[in-house]
């Protein structure tokens, strides 16, 4: 457990990263007295028509959140931060599926969300002058691994990685494995190979209580759900398993903390 009055900032690429990846540890810090903020760095809504790409009519279709699929997704986000007592801001950038230039759809297709960053993609450069929250003195920056390989992820990392090179010492800073993602056969270990940095487990202990906090605030995304699970039954089955140590049985987040 961290020492008393402790900030805590997890970065989150889409709406529902963060919660699904590390909404128990949220929940428990929480109510140990601590401030956390969960921070999603594509989290705008758009303003004019939409992109009309494959990916994005697929997505539309499974969500099923109505006139303003964004503006539906900020209030799920809003009540899963809610269902774990946490805070959260929306970084005004959409995600990528939603971002084009000149007319141009940058990322048209499911396989083009898994792929290199778009060259003329401008989040990057949207992102640079945002840095992070300063809560407090004391302040644990938790990032995304971008296991999977989303580009949207990859962004978001390369991100937190200039922020700590920028800040060196600043804040304490642990990487987490994205699930849904992270159930792939080695996923998480190539993420971690691929981001070339010593590191160590600190992996976080959950008790059923921020179990149950962590369901109820998943379930707060609706239009994920079937993207992911056959129904609620299907996910807390899921959560349960994907979260529960094999050799203990004890419920933990995975985290990971600079070696050195």
């Amino acid at each position: 457990m961290a020492e008393s009055r402790q900030s805590h900032v997890i970065i989150s690429p889409h709406f529902d990263d963060g919660v699904f990846s590390c909404g128990g540890m949220a929940h428990q810090l929480r109510r140990a007295g601590h401030s956390v903020i969960i921070v999603t760095m594509m989290g705008g809504v758009r303003e004019g028509a939409a992109p009309d790409t494959p990916i994005l009519r697929d997505l539309l279709r499974r969500w099923q959140a109505g006139g303003d699929p964004l503006r539906h997704r900020q209030r799920e986000d809003e009540r899963a931060a809610q269902a774990l007592g946490v805070e959260y801001s929306h970084i005004p950038l959409t995600d990528c599926v939603y971002r084009a230039v000149d007319g141009m759809a940058l990322y048209p297709s499911e396989a083009s969300l898994f792929g290199e960053v778009h060259a003329a993609d401008f989040a990057p450069r949207l992102l640079r002058g945002i840095g992070v929250p300063q809560i407090s003195q004391s302040i644990t920056v938790y990032l995304p691994l971008a296991v999977g390989n989303h580009v949207d992820h990859q962004i978001v990392l390369d991100w937190g990685l200039s922020q700590i090179a920028e800040n060196p010492g600043r804040w304490a800073v642990r990487f987490y494995a994205e699930y849904p993602y992270s159930n792939a056969d080695k996923s998480t270990e190539i993420a971690l190979d691929a981001l070339g940095m010593a590191l160590r487990p600190a992996d976080f202990a959950l008790g059923e209580v921020d179990m149950r906090a962590k369901l109820a605030a998943i379930a707060c995304y609706e239009s994920q759900i079937s993207t992911f699970w056959q129904d609620l039954r299907d996910m807390e089955a899921d959560v349960r398993r994907a979260f529960t140590d094999p050799q203990t049985g004890a419920y933990v987040e995975g985290l990971w903390q600079p070696a050195s």
